[in-house]
């Protein structure tokens, strides 16, 4: 069974619609602006989940971090492609999509309010999904304890 597992990279500066639209749908092509800006990016470590939390039902045995991406997507892809812009509505939004819910199943989640802090530390922000963040530092649940480069 697969392992997924989200960060989320917060970028202080937009990124451009052709390079957001290439990120989005996981094109192998040249996104500079967007490369450059997740090398610098801040980041936190939201969760994991695996094949059995991408239920048929939306919502139904799901978890926090599925919640999350799955948001982001939409705001990134539609209307635009972009990095979406973390205001205080889009926060409040994701803080209350992180809380647990009756019917996840168990997995993996960061502390709610770690992840609260850092959507409110950087409003006015983009934010985009990453598996993890750019460097050799450990990430959770790493068994070999280097994250991929």
């Amino acid at each position: 069974m697969l392992e997924y597992r989200l960060w989320l990279a917060a970028v202080p500066k937009p990124i451009p619609e052709t390079e957001a639209r290439t990120y989005w749908n996981l094109k192998d092509l040249p996104t500079p602006t967007l490369d450059g800006a997740l090398k610098h990016a801040d980041y936190v470590y939201v969760g994991s989940w695996q094949d059995s939390h991408l239920a048929e039902v939306p919502q139904s045995g799901r978890c926090p971090a599925v919640r999350i991406f799955d948001r982001l997507f939409c705001r990134g892809t539609i209307d635009c492609y972009q990095a979406p812009v973390l205001d205080a509505r889009l926060r409040d939004e994701l803080i209350d999509l992180y809380r647990p819910r009756p019917g996840d199943l168990p997995a993996e989640c960061t502390d709610a309010d770690e992840v609260a802090a850092f959507l409110t530390a950087h409003l006015g922000w983009g934010l985009l999904t990453e598996e993890a963040p750019p460097t050799t530092a450990p990430s959770p649940g790493d068994t070999d304890g280097l994250a991929d480069e």
